[in-house]
């Protein structure tokens, strides 16, 4: 079966986490919750699909910090369920240094999907630009290197859709890393990733920064949206 065969969730009988993870107003503390063989610590950030916790490895195997993507808590569609475990498979597939690694996933016991990736430590690459006062080199440098990892997705049929200042950060070391692949678009045949092209229609976007494409919501999203 693919990797949207619901069937891969556990079937045994439900610990709820809906009361202990925050609800989707943001109100609540989940902070010391388990999930699997990690306990969360506080929340990084919270989007249309879930939040983002940091974490820590907890089954004294060893220790290691790290970020936890979970679905949201509540009622969710069918479609935001294929969206999440397609953001799992994508990251699994997108071995390159400059994006997020993924370390680990599953479901909760009461079957929602969570992801454990590689926590990144680090300013969004605009603000990290300012603070360090960056001259024109320095900040082309950067852009080439975004460029060049947002190129690499491209070449295994993958299209971010979300490209903005807070899904690109920059550790202190300087180097960046791409983030939330959470409406990225899969082109083509999806089989060598076990799932299905992006369905058409509503396009998932930041106005901010999306393409004229995106805004008027057309059909053919490809590559040429990443440049602008």
């Amino acid at each position: 079966s693919g990797i949207l065969d619901r069937g891969s969730a556990p079937s045994t009988p439900a610990t709820p986490l809906s009361p202990l993870l925050p609800s989707s107003d943001g109100a609540g503390d989940g902070s010391g919750v388990r999930i699997g063989a990690y306990a969360l610590l506080r929340e990084l950030g919270r989007g249309g699909m879930g939040a983002v916790w940091l974490a820590e490895r907890a089954d004294g195997q060893f220790h290691r910090r790290v970020a936890l993507k979970i679905i949201r808590s509540g009622p969710y569609s069918l479609d935001m369920h294929r969206r999440f475990l397609a953001e799992r498979q994508i990251l699994a597939t997108l071995d390159h240094p400059n994006i997020a690694r993924l370390l680990d996933g599953g479901f909760t016991e009461e079957g929602r999907p969570y992801l454990v990736m590689e926590y990144v430590e680090g300013l969004p690459i605009d603000v990290h630009c300012d603070r360090h006062r960056l001259g024109v080199d320095a900040r082309l440098r950067l852009f080439h290197t975004v460029a060049m990892t947002v190129q690499h997705a491209h070449r295994n049929l993958i299209v971010h859709r979300d490209l903005k200042p807070s899904n690109i950060l920059v550790t202190p070391e300087g180097t960046p890393k791409l983030l939330d692949f959470g409406v990225a678009k899969i082109l083509g045949p999806g089989a060598a990733l076990g799932v299905p092209p992006t369905a058409t229609g509503r396009v998932p976007m930041t106005p901010e920064y999306a393409s004229p494409e995106q805004v008027l919501s057309l059909i053919h999203i490809s590559e040429p949206t990443r440049p602008y």
